[in-house]
């Protein structure tokens, strides 16, 4: 029934009282209340405060989600036992581990340190966009792991044994929660099913604190952040006993990274539209039906996906053959292609295809430079550098005269210039 939603754990009294509680951890509470504009509840006495917040139980003593967020350690082994985290990273993932933490302390700074475990250990390279905007690209990004990291303690089981446990290393990094995911959820359809949180309670006073997003799980955030980056979103794992979500290590690629952020902001934000996009890296097309699932969402609302990205955001294209079917075939148009072409695992060919558009030109002009080529395809500067490099490392062009840098070097046939 806890798992259904139909209890909840986290709104029984836990038999402590208010002067359990840490004043610490209540300070804590006080200010995330004002840094997420919720001051006309910060300004309450202590116990109206709680009250507001309903961490107070009928009979005047604290839920078990008071006791979570706000008692000390020695209250929190007493009511929850099987409360508990920890963290090792490891700098291979087969090596001994050289950094390790285990901890009970209340849940608001069990987030904190957790998260900055991970962020502590980060990657970053530097990325310059359109504009001479730079971007910090991490290997982890902080949004995704924080909101994992509270998905892992809200949502967990605490009729269950065991603990939060998160394994960091540079290939991956693993977020473990004891007790599988509640009735109706599962890893295929965890991205859009209706939110039916496990501690309601708890999962109310998080929101209201805005550590995670309000709406949902969270889970779209994730994702959303880590398609931003040029990665694979989160894989989720559940075998009914524990929750795993892993995401994988390195930097993303730079090229689908610099195409999303000059797409429009309602485009680059869309969790559908990034998916479709970081689905078609590796496949050249798709249509609704297998879309279906890697958006987990049913075929028609697939569909509307789609045409959007193809009649609003210009992205992509039907193919001629299936261009009058209910679900037709699409594939991304030549100039999406010539926009990250580093980002897909394949070439368009054809008198449609990128390569035939240069070609073309070079046979006309004898040459081709960044400029032209931002020209053809209405791309910016970078996405055109890498297509110049893609054509030179194919060697269908090469440098030609004695320029040495710049958007005014001349490129010319290469030794596989078709003829």
């Amino acid at each position: 029934m806890i798992a259904r939603g139909q209890i909840d754990w986290s709104a029984e009294g836990s038999g402590a009282g208010l002067d359990d509680l840490s004043a610490v951890e209540v300070a804590r509470l006080r200010d995330l209340l004002v840094t997420a504009g919720r001051d006309h509840i910060a300004e309450l006495s202590d116990r109206a405060m709680l009250e507001s917040l309903r961490l107070v139980a009928p009979d005047g003593g604290v839920t078990n989600a008071g006791v979570l967020l706000l008692a000390d350690e020695r209250v929190l082994r007493t009511v929850v036992p099987s409360y508990g985290y920890s963290y090792q990273f490891r700098p291979t993932l087969g090596s001994e581990a050289t950094g390790r933490a285990r901890g009970t302390k209340p849940l608001l700074a069990a987030i904190d340190a957790m998260a900055e475990a991970v962020a502590t250990r980060r990657e970053i390279h530097p990325l310059t966009i359109s504009g001479g905007v730079q971007l910090q690209l991490t290997d982890y990004p902080q949004d995704a792991v924080r909101e994992l990291i509270v998905n892992a303690f809200v949502h967990r089981s605490f009729e269950t044994g065991g603990t939060v446990d998160i394994e960091h290393s540079p290939e991956r990094l693993v977020i473990t929660s004891p007790g599988g995911l509640v009735a109706g959820v599962t890893p295929d359809n965890i991205l859009t099913h209706p939110s039916t949180p496990r501690n309601r309670l708890l999962t109310e006073a998080i929101s209201t604190l805005q550590l995670a997003e309000r709406t949902g799980q969270g889970i779209d955030r994730a994702y959303r952040e880590m398609l931003r980056v040029g990665k694979e979103p989160p894989a989720i794992e559940d075998n009914g006993t524990f929750v795993r979500a892993t995401l994988p290590g390195g930097i993303g690629n730079d090229a689908f990274v610099r195409f999303v952020g000059e797409l429009p902001a309602k485009a680059g934000r869309d969790v559908n539209v990034l998916l479709t996009l970081s689905h078609l890296r590796g496949t050249s097309m798709v249509d609704a039906l297998r879309l279906a699932a890697v958006i987990q969402r049913p075929p028609a609302e697939a569909q509307e996906v789609l045409s959007r990205m193809a009649e609003e955001f210009a992205l992509l294209e039907p193919t001629r053959r299936t261009v009058r079917k209910p679900f037709p075939t699409y594939r991304l148009r030549a100039e999406t292609v010539a926009a990250m072409p580093r980002a897909v695992a394949y070439r368009r060919r054809g008198v449609d295809g990128t390569d035939q558009k240069v070609i073309e030109h070079v046979r006309e002009y004898g040459f081709v430079t960044n400029r032209t080529i931002q020209r053809l395809f209405d791309i910016q500067v970078y996405a055109a550098r890498d297509m110049l490099g893609d054509l030179r490392a194919r060697q269908i062009l090469e440098k030609i005269g004695d320029a040495r840098g710049g958007t005014g070097v001349r490129y010319g046939p290469g030794p596989a210039f078709p003829h």
